[in-house]
């Protein structure tokens, strides 16, 4: 009896939590996107520092999460504007999210040949979890500086990836300085 009790008071939680989304986040709601793009560094002002941000032709929402989403290329190719990156952002971003997409600092391929390419390696890995270190605070300078451009929620800036971009996001979750 008491497992019985459990699972309907678990049903109607859930359906409860699933009705005050209207949807939001789970399916696309939103037919059109709007991409801006910014400088999300205050210490470089480079192409490799450019991002790109999508939100909802729209949605008027607020408190909303950001999803910022950084490109493969194994540190040494790709950009913030491979066709993969900007379908995973635009079907985000009509789901009610706002997502970015950033281009962060590559080393050359030639210099991964060198004695000390493991040096220059682990060097360009670091780069770029600080670029991606330096768009969540965009995101937040913009929340305290600009009124919240974007209506997002400070405390819910998720970060992520492919292949690199994968690599930098998870030392992101474990590099503090």
């Amino acid at each position: 009896m008491k497992k019985i009790f459990f699972t309907l008071i678990l049903i109607f939680l859930c359906a409860y939590v699933y009705s005050q989304c209207q949807n939001r986040y789970q399916s696309e709601i939103f037919s059109s996107v709007s991409v801006t793009t910014v400088n999300y560094s205050d210490v470089f002002f480079d192409n490799f520092h450019k991002m790109d941000i999508y939100t909802a032709d729209g949605d008027t929402a607020t408190n909303r999460p950001v999803l910022i989403f950084a490109h493969g290329g194994v540190y040494v190719t790709g950009n913030k504007n491979n066709p993969p990156m900007v379908s995973l952002c635009e079907a985000f971003a009509k789901r009610g999210y706002v997502t970015a997409s950033i281009q962060y600092r590559l080393t050359s391929s030639l210099s991964l040949l060198s004695p000390n390419a493991s040096d220059i390696f682990s060097q360009t890995v670091l780069n770029s979890v600080s670029d991606m270190k330096a768009a969540v605070r965009y995101f937040r300078k913009d929340v305290a500086e600009n009124n919240n451009t974007y209506g997002i929620n400070p405390d819910l800036i998720f970060v992520g990836g492919y292949s690199a971009g994968a690599v930098t996001a998870a030392h992101l979750s474990v590099i503090d300085d």
